[in-house]
């Protein structure tokens, strides 16, 4: 399978998550809803793609736009980590400027290490 970096730029840049994970990177297609209630808000994390158990989530903006901070983020993670092990999730503000990435690297007999990715869409993409 080929990527054509130029849809996959677009994709990412337009916030359209499904086509990126299912046309152009070839996941499969994935429904799983898990809704989240923690410290006064709500949050909906909606499956954009699978793929071998991995699944991507997209996680709803905070009343304000923003995104959770980081120790709320931690926390709506864990409670994904419940439902399914493996996951990606994708926090986007509400005026579709950037995007946050996090996933979590889970080995036995270690602490999980969680790794985060910010993208702007006035950057490439590239990353």
């Amino acid at each position: 399978m080929t990527i054509d970096i130029n849809h996959t730029r677009n994709y990412l840049k337009d916030f359209n998550f499904k086509n990126l994970f299912i046309e152009e990177l070839g996941w499969d297609r994935c429904n799983n809803k898990i809704d989240i209630a923690l410290d006064g808000s709500s949050f909906n994390l909606a499956a954009v793609a699978e793929k071998h158990g991995m699944v991507v989530f997209a996680c709803n903006p905070l009343r304000d736009g923003s995104f959770p901070d980081y120790s709320l983020r931690r926390k709506i993670e864990r409670q994904a980590a419940k439902s399914v092990h493996e996951h990606i999730i994708i926090y986007a503000d509400l005026d579709k400027t950037s995007q946050i990435w996090q996933w979590v690297k889970r080995e036995a007999d270690k602490p999980t290490a969680c790794r985060e990715h910010t993208y702007h869409i006035n950057q490439p993409g590239d990353s």
